[in-house]
């Protein structure tokens, strides 16, 4: 577990693969609303505080954003939030990054349209990638939280959109050839 202060209301925290065993928890399995994850965040807080000296305020609300990976363990960065003037509530905000999706076009004329229409809302994505996957036209698609549904349904009508597709997704990265946009 790596743990470093980042100014005085954020902490970062890297969970290696053999932290989340140790945990006994996935990337996929942390929801806040699920006691074990709960468990896992105050162990965490409790272990930046015996490292950094100090703790993060928890009487105020606190943003926990959880990233995956690519070794399996995740990334946390909990920041504390401003206290809301319109409400006497104090909670814990908790928000995982969007899993990738892997959309496969019609034809190449519908990879093309599919692109272009990504390059017009890169405002929802991270970022997307092209590929030639033995004789289909593949595009993986990172986008933000909240707009996977957005972007499926620009999508729809230019090919497949497979929204759980770990699987496929890394045989493209391992076998495909990747296409510069």
């Amino acid at each position: 577990m790596k743990i470093e202060a980042n100014g005085e209301e954020k902490i970062s925290v890297t969970l290696s693969k053999t932290d989340m065993t140790d945990f006994d928890i996935t990337y996929d399995e942390m929801d806040y609303s699920n006691i074990e994850t709960r468990r896992v965040i105050w162990t965490i807080l409790d272990e930046a505080k015996k490292v950094l000296g100090k703790s993060i305020n928890i009487d105020n609300r606190l943003l926990i954003q959880v990233s995956p990976a690519d070794d399996g363990g995740c990334f946390l960065q909990f920041t504390q939030l401003p206290e809301a003037p319109d409400t006497k509530k104090k909670r814990l905000i908790m928000k995982k990054d969007a899993e990738p999706f892997l959309f496969s076009a019609f034809d190449s004329n519908s990879f093309i349209d599919a692109a272009s229409c990504l390059k017009s809302a890169s405002h929802l994505l991270k970022e997307f990638e092209l590929y030639k996957f033995k004789s289909e036209y593949c595009i993986i698609i990172h986008p933000r939280p909240t707009h996977t549904e957005t972007i499926i349904f620009s999508l729809c009508e230019f090919g497949e959109i497979l929204t759980s597709a770990k699987k496929e997704i890394s045989k493209i990265y391992e076998t495909g050839l990747r296409l510069s946009q």
